[in-house]
């Protein structure tokens, strides 16, 4: 993964083509998931994980938008783990 994006403890990751992890240090928080995404069938790893926030959005410029909006809720909320 390339970090794309970091805020503090928070990184934006390319995952793949149109895949991007948010990550608190380190560990997945939830993934974004831009147009530009094919996916792999129906049994797809990136979507079918239910333990991970998927968020779809149009652009990389929206999953920018997305990860800001993302760390605010999270720090606002008390998820975050440190």
């Amino acid at each position: 993964m390339a970090t794309v994006r970091r805020d503090g403890k928070w990184t934006l990751e390319k995952d793949q083509e149109g895949v991007y992890a948010v990550c608190e240090r380190g560990d997945l928080r939830a993934r974004i998931i831009t147009d530009d995404y094919e996916p792999q069938g129906i049994l797809d790893d990136v979507t079918s994980n239910v333990m991970t926030e998927t968020i779809e959005v149009r652009s990389f410029k929206d999953a920018e938008q997305e990860f800001q909006n993302y760390i605010e809720k999270a720090e606002s909320s008390g998820f975050s783990l440190f």
